[in-house]
C-alpha cells in the first residue's frame, strides 16, 4: 500500500560563472522507519493482529505497510545579457516507511516470529518498489532540468523548471497508483499472511 505526498521547495542559486559545466548527481536519499506493534502469541494470531493494529487506513481500507516520499530540488544557473541556463541540479529524496513489528520483549512463540519475519521481507520488498518511484522521479528531475534551455531570461527558465518538475512528480505519483492497482496492493505478489502460514 502506498500513499505519498510531495514536498516541493526548490532553491535557486544564480551563478556568475560563465562557461561553467552542467552538472547533475545521484539524488541524496534519507530513509526513516516508523513501526506499529503487533502482539501475536502464535502464528495463527498474526492476521488478526495485523488487521486490528495497523494504523494505515486509505479509502476506508486498512493496509499493513505505507511508504511516503518527498522530493526536493535545487538548481543553479548562469546568466548573460542574452540567455539563462541551468548549470547544476541537486535533488533530495526523503522516504518514510511505516511497517509492523513484534516488540522484542513480547512473548510470541518462535514459530510466530519466523512466519512474521518472512512475511515482513515480502511486504518490505513491495514498499521498496514504491520508494523507487521517488528515486526515479528525483533522477528524472535532475536530467530534465539540466536539459532545459537556454532561455532568453531567468524568469522564463524558472517557470519552465518548476512546471517540468511538477509534471515529473505527477508521472511518478501515477506510477505508484498503477503499481498498487496492478498488484492489488501486493496481494498478486503473494504478500498475504496466509501464504506464510503453510
Amino acid at each position: 500500500m502506498y500513499i505519498k505526498a510531495t514536498l516541493l521547495s526548490p532553491l535557486i542559486i544564480v551563478l556568475g560563472l560563465f562557461g561553467a559545466a552542467r552538472v547533475g548527481a545521484e539524488p541524496i536519499v534519507k530513509i526513516e522507519y516508523k513501526y506499529y506493534s503487533i502482539y501475536p502469541n502464535t502464528k495463527w494470531d498474526l492476521n488478526n493482529e495485523l488487521n486490528r493494529r495497523s494504523p494505515i487506513i486509505f479509502q476506508c481500507k486498512r493496509y499493513r505497510g505505507y511508504t511516503q516520499w518527498f522530493v526536493r530540488w535545487q538548481y543553479q544557473w548562469r546568466s548573460t545579457a542574452q540567455q539563462c541556463q541551468i548549470t547544476n541540479v541537486t535533488t533530495n529524496l526523503d522516504v518514510t516507511y511505516t511497517l509492523p513489528r513484534i516488540p522484542p520483549k513480547h512473548g510470541a512463540d518462535p514459530e510466530a516470529r519466523q512466519v512474521f519475519n518472512r512475511y515482513l521481507v515480502a511486504l518490505f520488498k513491495h514498499e521498496e518498489n514504491h520508494k523507487n518511484s521517488g528515486l526515479y522521479a528525483a533522477r528524472s528531475i535532475e536530467k530534465a532540468l539540466l536539459n532545459l534551455g537556454p532561455f532568453p531570461n531567468c524568469q522564463n527558465l524558472q517557470s519552465k523548471a518548476e512546471s517540468t518538475a511538477q509534471q515529473i512528480i505527477q508521472r511518478y505519483r501515477q506510477r505508484d497508483l498503477d503499481y498498487d492497482r496492478q498488484t492489488d496492493h501486493g496481494r498478486k505478489e503473494g504478500i498475504m499472511i496466509e501464504n506464510f502460514l503453510r
